[in-house]
């Protein structure tokens, strides 16, 4: 097989095409492997803590994602070449550029990138020098964009389909007594959100969550664990009046939940920022919630201790960052994937 056929022009395409491009099927499962032996006794991954669990599926979550990403290249590479000869062996395939026609660049497109890169190069440097290096550069991106489309084509007209398990992340028991909830109570699908407020992976994936929710809250229980990075800062303030609103209800928390998130963003709240009470006040305020009732809880040894022990809690059940989401007590992966898709292919069948 011609070994440098996914690398053209210094780029290796599986980076093109991306990860996950193909449908899964199967799952693996490494609770039960025996992994070491110390003193005589026998430690499967089972046995272990569940941050060290969690970290492990992430390495294999990781190296799953880099070995679909050659396959999907390898199976487009190969199927691009059987077009072209069906009898072609899988040993002695094509490069890219040789499968995939691309138009040269065109003098108007060579002078657009000279322009536009003018200001970058030494003073006075004729188009003449640099024509060849951006040739190359534009012969490179049309390749790029060329083999992304007939990889989209390959998956939308289902040409294959991936059967690598995808490893399984493993089972843990998160403690979800306290924490605001909505949807149907007793579903068999419980879906879970580690998030700070300050976060802006978390602020980032709120709205794509809210209308995953409105679009399948019946089919799963949703769960939101407010999580301070920050303890000390306005992200443990924050978590604290999570938790004075949850005190006055689900309705309650779940309007501040909402108004925090898209406050936080809208100002720039960052999670260096310090400790403010006054902040907690005005966001139970606009939220509609009673902000006396928020005032007195906010600092109180309560309101602390449930910071504290969300931190203990959730770190023994393998969270390492935010967010982190959770379908019936196993970690979800969003890689390449959107929040919705995960929840959709995961969530089990109810009885109605």
């Amino acid at each position: 097989m011609n070994t440098g056929a996914g690398i053209v022009g210094g780029l290796v395409v599986g980076a093109i095409i991306g990860y996950g491009a193909a449908s899964l099927k199967g799952g693996g499962k490494f609770e039960d492997i025996t992994l070491f032996e110390l003193d005589g006794a026998k430690y499967k991954e089972s046995d272990l803590p569940a941050d060290i669990r969690s970290n492990l599926y992430d390495i294999r979550a990781e190296a799953f994602d880099r070995q679909n990403a050659l396959i999907n290249q390898f199976a487009l590479q190969f199927g691009l070449a059987k077009d072209k000869d069906k009898n072609v062996k899988a040993d002695s395939i094509p490069a890219f550029d040789v499968l995939v026609e691309t138009p040269a660049p065109t003098d108007q497109e060579i002078m657009q990138v000279y322009e536009a890169n003018k200001a970058r190069l030494p003073e006075n440097t004729p188009i003449d020098q640099v024509k060849p290096e951006i040739e190359r550069y534009l012969r490179t991106q049309k390749l790029t964009d060329a083999v992304r489309a007939k990889n989209q084509e390959f998956v939308a007209k289902k040409r294959f389909v991936m059967l690598a398990p995808e490893p399984t992340s493993p089972k843990v028991n998160i403690v979800l007594d306290g924490y605001g909830a909505r949807g149907p109570a007793g579903s068999p699908n419980v879906v879970v959100e580690v998030a700070d407020y300050l976060c802006p992976n978390c602020q980032a994936m709120a709205p794509e969550v809210e209308a995953t929710y409105k679009e399948l809250g019946d089919k799963f229980r949703f769960v939101a664990v407010p999580y301070a990075l920050q303890p000390a800062g306005l992200s443990g303030t924050l978590a604290r009046g999570a938790f004075c609103a949850r005190q006055q209800g689900d309705d309650a928390f779940w309007k501040y939940h909402e108004k925090t998130f898209a406050t936080a963003k809208e100002k720039g709240w960052k999670l260096s920022d310090p400790d403010s009470k006054d902040f907690v006040v005005a966001l139970a305020a606009e939220a509609g919630i009673d902000q006396a009732k928020i005032d007195a809880c906010v600092n109180s040894p309560e309101a602390a201790n449930f910071v504290k022990n969300t931190t203990d809690n959730m770190r023994k059940s393998g969270v390492t960052g935010t967010p982190s989401f959770f379908m019936n007590n196993r970690r979800m992966s969003l890689a390449n994937k959107s929040f919705k898709d995960v929840v959709k292919a995961t969530v089990q069948p109810t009885s109605h």
